[in-house]
């Protein structure tokens, strides 16, 4: 990849001569070790075949084919063969990987791009810059939305009718060399050889390694909580059992310390079990844990394809692992051992009424549940001992923040998605854009035949500009959409403020307002384009008022109007259309028939901006949906080992009931309103704490990741049915499962006591 990048402003183009001159003229032009010129274009791409219909927005990239000396960025071929070895003016090129592979293309064939022109690729290939899709609209793996077409520089400079001319240049740089300095010298050499701007990236500028590179810490903080409150479920649902087991072996630890045996010897046979759950647990968990991370790698490299994607066996992983889950075991096991080893020996061995002693907070019900004893029954078995209800409800818990934070994060998702689908459709659910490779006068034909072309019923035309937002130290990068705010076909919506009026103003984000710290009505700077010739354009800045803010939770996105393209020297000037299908046309039809006009690099629907984020969560899905099915699974285990405990340790009671002509399904029902108590207090828990974690998620995380989309941090109440529907199903099931020890229970055995 590149070590730096030099893209002239937008519209603006250079000869490839005289820019590779300027840059070898400037002082520390030794530190540069390989130069790359490139041109690079939005088109439409046709990749349309018998079996489906393939027309999306993409990107001309016309590049260096000669020596590997002079190349930058190289091509990784998946597919067919690379550029080399074709002329240098033949019309061929190499279609990137991602969104061949996910259309299903052959690794060569013809595609068509906008002006009705016909291409064959030869290859497929993947690009570093192009690792993770990313598109102008802020969407990411966007490889079903976006198409990039690799092509030699003087093949794109033939098909865009720009001979000889550059936009793009990539360096390589000496290990001693000084990225800032050259950035300075550059943007001076750049500016006096035809007064253009230009802008610099790093590869941490780019969002595609920045999303590979910069984001492992924030990725590897969202996995490890995941597991780590996997953990806490099963962490409660260890020192349940132990404390349980323990307890169960009361009066043969007070039979033992009567005896005379020392306590270390009378604490090995329970830390013995401790060990045996625990290796058995981990040898389990280890072999699961090595089939889903393959499953998990599988999918990742599916998302994210790279050239060499490795999933080695990770020991201190896993051994950490291990480690944990043999140590919490003992640990779960070890306190309610030395906490019976405490009692004097007398008390341990006490049988029947004598050892309640009126424990826990059973007291508390001692009036009330001596007039319905099986009424009151489950709140006193669960008073009389809070320690293990507790563990069993923290147990719910874990589990149910698992699936309420999932579940959230989707639901976030859905409402940001809503939210933006409402304010870019508003009343024209069919609005389209159409985007030109260039600035073009109003009045040109290409601007005819584009507004009166049959398949329009309506067209206004705007402007699309890059640019920066300066307010004190603060500097946000922002596309700038300059319409009609008077349009009856479209205008964005005021979620505070007012439109722009007679004086230059900007319409922002609330996110964008925030990070600028601003609100309507401040002045910032706008760093824009600024026209100084027929194909070069310069940087200016502008103080401009922040009129209001918009509604769409995207950073980036700034609105102003038209009528101000004064400021920039483009007023007149189009290089984009908003227009809506004419009655009885769709949207697919109003593609096909732009598509073969001239200047048209682009012509997608609106709702396409969408649909790239959709299929973006699309691809998480899979991941939390297995997420979602573990987080149940454990809620289940941790009920069903409660419940089953529970009947063991209370078969002398049930037997005696039994005796006494209660009927099962009274004792299951006494099982079932107890497990349903400490299920719904532990889903609310749940629900409570994965609100809380969503939240952090959200503004921690995924706001480093995702940094230019404001999330609506959202809990649907469908969510919260979910999670409560099955902590009811959980308390009611475990019960159920154990019916079989309550029907074929042998109540005279069970009543037997042996001293």
């Amino acid at each position: 990849m590149y070590d730096l990048r030099l893209s002239l402003t937008q519209g603006s183009y250079l000869d490839q001569t005289e820019l590779l001159n300027a840059v070898s003229s400037i002082d520390h032009a030794d530190w540069i070790t390989a130069t790359e010129p490139r041109l690079i274009l939005p088109t439409l791409v046709d990749a349309s075949s018998a079996a489906q219909s393939v027309i999306v927005p993409g990107r001309l990239i016309g590049t260096d084919t000669g020596s590997a000396q002079t190349r930058v960025n190289d091509l990784y071929i998946t597919g067919g063969h690379g550029l080399e070895g074709e002329p240098a003016d033949a019309p061929v090129a190499v279609l990137e990987h991602k969104f061949a592979a996910f259309y299903e293309l052959p690794p060569q064939g013809d595609i068509r791009l906008s002006g009705d022109r016909s291409l064959r690729y030869v290859g497929t290939g993947l690009s570093p810059e192009y690792f993770v899709v990313f598109t102008d609209e802020g969407g990411m793996m966007a490889e079903a939305n976006f198409a990039v077409v690799f092509l030699s520089l003087q093949t794109a400079q033939t098909l865009v009718e720009r001979p000889g001319m550059v936009n793009d240049v990539l360096f390589t740089l000496a290990a001693d060399a000084d990225s800032d300095t050259l950035r300075a010298e550059l943007a001076v050499a750049v500016d006096e050889l035809a007064n253009v701007g230009a802008s610099f990236m790093v590869p941490q500028d780019d969002p595609a390694y920045n999303m590979l590179y910069e984001d492992i810490a924030k990725d590897e903080l969202f996995w490890r909580a995941m597991a780590y409150l996997f953990l806490a479920g099963a962490v409660f649902g260890a020192f349940n059992l132990a404390t349980r087991l323990v307890e169960a072996q009361r009066r043969e630890i007070g039979i033992q310390m009567a005896l005379g045996v020392m306590p270390r010897w009378i604490a090995i046979r329970p830390l013995l079990v401790a060990v045996q759950i625990a290796v058995l647990g981990v040898v389990f968990g280890l072999i699961i844990g090595v089939f889903v991370g393959d499953a998990f790698g599988d999918l990742l490299q599916t998302m994210m394809p790279l050239p060499i994607s490795l999933q080695p066996f990770q020991p201190r992983i896993f051994l950490e692992a291990a480690a944990l889950g043999i140590a919490l075991p003992l640990l779960a096991t070890l306190f309610p051992v030395l906490r019976a080893l405490r009692v004097e020996p007398v008390d341990a061995i006490r049988t029947g009424h004598l050892v309640a002693k009126g424990g826990g907070f059973a007291p508390l019900l001692a009036r009330r549940a001596s007039s319905r004893v099986l009424t009151w029954m489950p709140l006193r078995n669960l008073l009389c001992a809070p320690r293990r209800a507790l563990l069993t409800l923290l147990g719910i818990a874990a589990a149910i923040t698992l699936l309420v934070l999932i579940m959230g994060m989707l639901d976030s998702f859905a409402v940001t998605l809503d939210q933006a689908r409402v304010e870019l459709l508003q009343a024209n659910p069919e609005r389209m854009l159409v985007q030109l490779n260039f600035f073009y006068p109003e009045n040109s034909p290409i601007i005819a035949n584009i507004s009166q072309s049959p398949v329009v019923s309506g067209a206004d035309a705007s402007l699309k500009l890059g640019g920066y937002m300066i307010h004190d130290d603060t500097t946000v990068e922002t596309l700038l959409d300059m319409v009609d705010m008077t349009s009856t076909l479209w205008r964005p919506s005021l979620a505070s403020g007012s439109y722009p009026g007679e004086r230059p103003g900007v319409l922002i984000s609330a996110i964008a307002a925030r990070d600028l710290g601003v609100q309507p009505g401040d002045t910032i700077t706008l760093r824009h384009p600024q026209r100084t010739g027929l194909l070069s354009y310069g940087w200016a800045e502008s103080e401009v008022e922040v009129s209001g803010i918009h509604p769409l939770p995207l950073r980036f996105q700034t609105y102003m109007d038209f009528r101000q393209a004064e400021m920039m020297g483009l007023a007149g000037l189009v290089n984009a259309l908003q227009v809506t299908p004419a009655p009885g046309v769709t949207q697919d039809q109003v593609q096909q028939a732009l598509f073969d006009q001239f200047g048209v690099a682009s012509v997608q629907p609106v709702s396409a901006v969408i649909r790239v984020f959709e299929d973006l969560i699309g691809e998480f899905v899979a991941i939390f949906s297995v997420m979602q099915v573990a987080a149940v699974i454990l809620a289940v285990l941790i009920a069903y080992n409660s419940t089953s405990i529970n009947i063991d340790e209370r078969r002398r009671d049930m037997a005696t009931m039994f005796a006494f002509g209660t009927r099962v399904r009274t004792a299951l029902r006494v099982e079932i309103v107890e497990h349903l108590l400490t299920s719904i207090f532990g889903t609310a828990l749940g629900c409570v704490l994965g609100f809380a974690f969503l939240v952090v998620l959200l503004t921690q995380v995924f706001d480093v990741v995702i940094p230019d989309i404001e999330m609506t941090i959202t809990v649907q109440p469908l969510t919260l049915l979910v999670a409560l529907v099955i902590g009811v199903l959980v308390a009611v099931l475990t019960p159920i499962l154990n019916l079989r020890k309550l029907i074929g229970m042998d109540i005279p055995s069970t009543l037997r006591v042996m001293e």
